[in-house]
Parts: C-alpha cells; structure tokens; sequence
C-alpha cells in the first residue's frame, strides 16, 4: 500500500504552516498587495496523512474550477512550508502557455542539487528566479526529477511535486495526458519504492482546471488519487472582497462569483459589468451559438432543462458546457474544498461559477442571446 508524503511532525506541522499562512500576503498585478484569504482546510487535505488525498509513489490529479486558486495556494505552500522547516518539500514545476510546456520551476532549498543534476543530464538551464531555459518538456522534466530524487537525495524528505497548469483542453491535450499518467504512475510508483528504502516519499500532484478532464477517470482509473477543490466558501469570499476593496454588495458578488478568487480580482480591475460582459456573456454565447447549429430551436428546450437541473440536461448540451469550462463534472473524486449547497450545484454537475446559470436562466427566460450585463444583475438582486 503507498505511504503518505506529509511529514510524521503531524498537527504540530501543520498548525505551524496555518499560523503562517495567516500572514501570508499575495501580490497581485493591477491590484496590490492582499493577505492569503482562508484555505485551511485545504491545507489539512494535502498535508494530513488520514485524508490519503497526497500519497507517496502516487499521482493526485487535483482539478476544479478555473480560477478558484489552485496555483496560488501551492505557491504559498512552497513559500510557508521552508521557511517552517521540517522534512516536506514542495518543488512546482509551472507550465507554460502550450500544453506540456515548463515556463517556471520552484525548486526548495533541499532539491537544488537534484535540479541541478537532473538540468544537466537533459540539457537545459535554470534561473536564479527559476525560469526555465532550453528545454520544455513537463514529462521529462518531472520523471527525472523523481528519478534523481529515488537515486542520489541521501536525507529523508517527503517530497511533493506539483505539476500547474496542466492543459486538457482537447482531445489532443487529453490523449497526452492519459498516456502520461498512465506510463509515469508505474514509474513514480517504483522510484518511490527506491527512495522509501531510505526513509523518503516522494508523490506528484497534477493541477488542472481543465473539465474535459473527467473523461480520463474511466479510463485511468485508480492508477491516480482524483480531488476537487473549489471556489472560497461565502465568508472567506467576503474577507478577499474586503481585501480587494470591492464596492459591490457582497450578496450580489457571492451570487454572480461564488466565491471564485479570479472573478473576483477582475472585477476589480475591470468593473463588475465589463466582467459580466467579457467573461461571462461571450462565453456563453459562443457555447450556445455552437448548440444552435447543431440542434436548431431545440436548443430552447434543452436550455430550460440545464437551468432547471444541469443533471437531467441533454448529453450534447452538456459536453458543450464542459468544453467551453462552463459546467464541470463534480461526482466521485475526494473533494479537499466544502461545495456549497446551491442551486447551481447539482449532484454530478456544477455550474464553475453561478454567473453562467443566472446567465443562462435570463437567456432561457427571454428566448433570444442578445441579453445585457444588467439583466444578470437584475435577475440576482
């Protein structure tokens, strides 16, 4: 059975990485400095070993809603978890743009030397800030690195390798990952096997907000550990919402936002319509014109079944929505974040944020896609 990758510091360990995390401030570009708003029981999912949500010589594929703060909360991680000390690391290896690109690696004090090595061995170079240079392959990056990890780091670390920005945006994207997973489980499984003979785990967790993902479940299966995180829950989302000094009600930007970090910080860049407008609105209309052309003034009817239960709603309808990240697919993976129980989130499906299904509702109401930013607003007032 593989062993857990956290620390046997245990609570202790833990504790000390929330009390720094209370402090901890995000910088934002366009915005400013904001404290790190509540995810601690995040934090308690990935670093206790009873909740098996991180396991050593597995891989955990952690997926949820774009922009709900997967990336930000591991770069805290990597930050809070040095300067506490103590045996666990966490190394991010930060993807680029293009699928399976490696742009940034955040490299622990204790893994520089096997950074290193492994830098040399494939041919590229890194930074003093970690940029990557002369070589862009996630799979081979991250393989080596855990090799080298099994073969030459003589303490006994517990290692958490985070892979962000994992890209399943296509079938494509999707086939790449599943051959990924597939072939390097077996691998990371036998390297942890190696490395555990001197007291060390080492395990990998895949980042992705990519909802074509729940496809791969089928088909991977238990080769991989599945979770979800969410958006921040009702009162860490008015805690941000003070933190950015957003003007708008809290009720109103709870019902449009559900409490999603990213939406929340482009409302204060660009203003609450404009949001609506950009993000919102022409995502949706995309998605809907795609399922006119394909179902003609049957859309209608379909649409009024999504608003009324995204569950029952018809099966094309609903691969549109997971496409284009409007809906995501919510049942049997261990959730580390409390869903809320909202009309908008159903048993297997959820809307990502429920500006889509208030969207959705003014547009199935009104019959026509030439709907405005102030209708949504009207229909959450």
């Amino acid at each position: 059975m593989a062993s857990s990758v956290v620390s046997g510091e245990g609570s202790g360990f833990i504790e000390r990485v929330v009390s720094r995390l209370n402090s901890y401030r995000v910088s934002i570009e366009g915005v400013g400095s904001v404290r790190f708003v509540d995810r601690w029981g995040e934090v308690k999912a990935i670093l206790d070993p009873g909740f098996k949500v991180v396991l050593g010589g597995m891989v955990t594929v952690l997926y949820g809603p774009k922009g709900c703060g997967k990336t930000s909360l591991f770069r805290a991680l990597h930050d809070v978890v040095k300067s506490v000390g103590g045996d666990v690391d966490v190394l991010i290896v930060s993807g680029g743009r293009e699928a399976w690109e490696v742009e940034r690696l955040y490299t622990p004090p204790s893994l520089v030397g096997v950074v290193r090595e492994a830098s040399r061995f494939l041919g590229f170079e890194v930074s003093s800030t970690g940029e990557v240079r002369g070589f862009l392959d996630v799979a081979k990056i991250v393989s080596t690195i855990v090799g080298y990890i099994a073969s030459m780091l003589r303490e006994a670390r517990r290692v958490l390798i985070v892979v962000d920005e994992v890209k399943a945006d296509s079938g494509e994207r999707l086939s790449e990952l599943r051959g990924w997973l597939e072939s390097f489980s077996n691998t990371l499984l036998w390297d942890n096997q190696r490395y555990m003979e001197r007291g060390g785990r080492v395990a990998v967790i895949a980042l992705t907000s990519d909802a074509l993902v729940s496809k791969l479940r089928y088909k991977v299966g238990p080769k991989v550990v599945w979770s979800l995180m969410w958006n921040l829950g009702h009162e860490a989302m008015v805690e941000l919402a003070g933190e950015l000094e957003l003007q708008e009600d809290p009720g109103i930007l709870w019902r449009l936002t559900g409490g999603n970090p990213r939406a929340l910080i482009t409302i204060k860049r660009r203003g609450l319509e404009r949001w609506i407008q950009e993000e919102i609105l022409d995502s949706t209309w995309r998605t809907l014109r795609e399922a006119m052309r394909r179902r003609g003034e049957s859309i209608w009817e379909s649409l009024e079944k999504a608003v009324e239960d995204l569950d029952e709603a018809d099966v094309e309808l609903q691969e549109l929505m997971l496409e284009n990240n409007i809906a995501i697919y919510i049942a049997g993976s261990d959730r580390i974040s409390r869903v809320p129980d909202e009309k908008w989130v159903r048993r297997r499906y959820a809307y990502q944020i429920p500006a889509y299904y208030h969207t959705l509702m003014v547009i199935s109401t009104k019959r026509t896609l030439e709907i405005t930013p102030q209708d949504v607003i009207k229909e959450v007032e």
